[in-house]
Parts: structure tokens; C-alpha cells; sequence
């Protein structure tokens, strides 16, 4: 007999494991043998009780940087995968004049971070008075269905915070990306209840990168109009 995996329940259970998020599947039987109806069902509804705990009161609760920082490290965001052993928790500042804001610690390479100063010095604003933070806070690329509450914990950062005017450094865009990312308008938005703007990401004005000197011309005259 032909064993057709499209008819089969399990064929049914992984593409609605794919859709949840990811194909890394634990089976109770081999492929070879047949999951019956009645423990194909057990299997699935026993996802129910597998979700795990949103520890969402600890940061949102939170009253200062600190713990703030401490709550996001045990989220449960955090510690799946690998991530946990790149978390960077951002150095403890309040009352900044100015905030910038970092996809992750990716965007903030060596390299990047010798444009940075170059950049503050240019338009005359002592760097080591600024705070500096990631949407998100470890070595990777946040997943869509993360962003809404990536989203959250940074209007929460903001407020601890406190800054007066905000920075972001929009994420590089990736090399298997086709289309061309927009340039960036330089206009002034509201987030957070503060005035912000987004700039290229460093890696995008990196020397030898495309229109480099161009686009950071445009980021030195932004900055200008931004900052008194």
C-alpha cells in the first residue's frame, strides 16, 4: 500500500505547526506508524497547556531602569533559544537629552559605533550623555509576531527613561532583501509621547557601502535640524 503523507493527520498537524510559528516538532511515534485519530487529537489539543507563561506584570510594573532590565532578561521573550546569551541590557541612564534607539546590539558594531561618534562630534553633542537602547535587546531579528509587544516594553522603556528627544537608527537591510528600502524624510513624529526621527542604520553609511557619503550628508543635515 502507497502511504500518501498528504492525506495523512500528521501531514495536517506540521503545516499547522509551520503556520503557529515553526517546524521543530516533537513526535510521539516514528513516521512510519500511523497516528490515530483519538491521539492525533490528544497530541493537538495538548498544545493548549504548552504556551509559556507571559511574565508580562514584572516590566510593565516596573519603577525604575533596573529592574525594568532585569524583568525583560527573565521574559520568556528572551529566554528561548539563544537568545539569552546575548542579552544586552543597555547601560542605566535617565533624564537624557536625547535617546537613540538601535534595531539590536547587531546594528551596533565596532565600526558602527566609530561612525556614531564621529557623527555626535560633528553636530557637537557629547555622545557619552545620550542613552542608548535596542528595539530589540539580544543578537537577533525580532519575529513579526513579536514587534506588537516589543512595541510595548519600549513605550515602558521610554517613559523610565525620560528622555527629551528620541533617535531612531532605522535595521540595515537584509542582503536577500530585493526591493530597495525607502530614504529616509527626516521628518519630526511623535513616539512615545516624545519627538522622534529615524536615521539611516550606521551599517548603511559604513565607508565602501552605496552613496555612503551622500546619506551621511543627509543623516549630518536631519541631525542639525533636530538638535537646537
Amino acid at each position: 500500500m502507497v502511504f500518501n503523507m498528504n492525506e495523512h493527520p500528521l501531514h495536517t498537524y506540521l503545516m499547522a505547526q509551520g503556520e503557529l510559528g515553526g517546524f521543530e516538532v516533537v513526535l510521539p511515534l516514528p513516521l512510519s506508524e500511523p497516528l490515530s485519530e483519538p491521539e492525533f487529537s490528544e497530541l493537538k489539543n495538548s498544545q493548549n497547556f504548552e504556551k509559556p507563561v507571559q511574565d508580562d506584570s514584572l516590566w510593565k510594573n516596573a519603577g525604575c531602569l533596573g529592574d525594568f532590565y532585569e524583568a525583560l532578561k527573565g521574559h520568556s521573550l528572551y529566554t528561548k533559544a539563544m537568545r539569552s546569551f546575548s542579552f544586552c541590557a543597555p547601560q542605566i541612564k535617565t533624564n537624557v537629552p536625547y535617546f537613540l534607539i538601535f534595531h539590536s546590539p547587531l546594528e551596533l558594531t565596532p565600526e558602527a559605533r566609530d561612525i556614531l561618534e564621529r557623527l555626535f562630534k560633528k553636530i557637537e553633542v557629547d555622545l557619552n550623555v545620550c542613552g542608548i537602547s535596542f528595539f530589540l535587546k539580544c543578537n537577533d531579528a525580532a519575529l513579526p509576531r513579536e514587534k506588537n509587544i516589543l512595541k510595548e516594553m519600549l513605550c515602558k522603556e521610554i517613559e523610565l527613561v525620560n528622555p527629551e528627544k528620541i533617535i531612531f537608527f532605522r535595521e540595515a537591510p537584509k542582503p536577500e532583501k530585493i526591493e530597495i528600502p525607502p530614504p529616509i524624510n527626516g521628518n519630526t513624529t511623535a513616539f512615545a509621547g516624545k519627538p522622534a526621527i529615524t536615521l539611516y542604520s550606521l551599517l548603511e553609511i559604513l565607508p565602501g557601502k552605496p552613496n555612503f557619503k551622500e546619506k551621511m550628508n543627509e543623516v549630518l543635515s536631519i541631525c542639525k535640524a533636530f538638535i537646537p
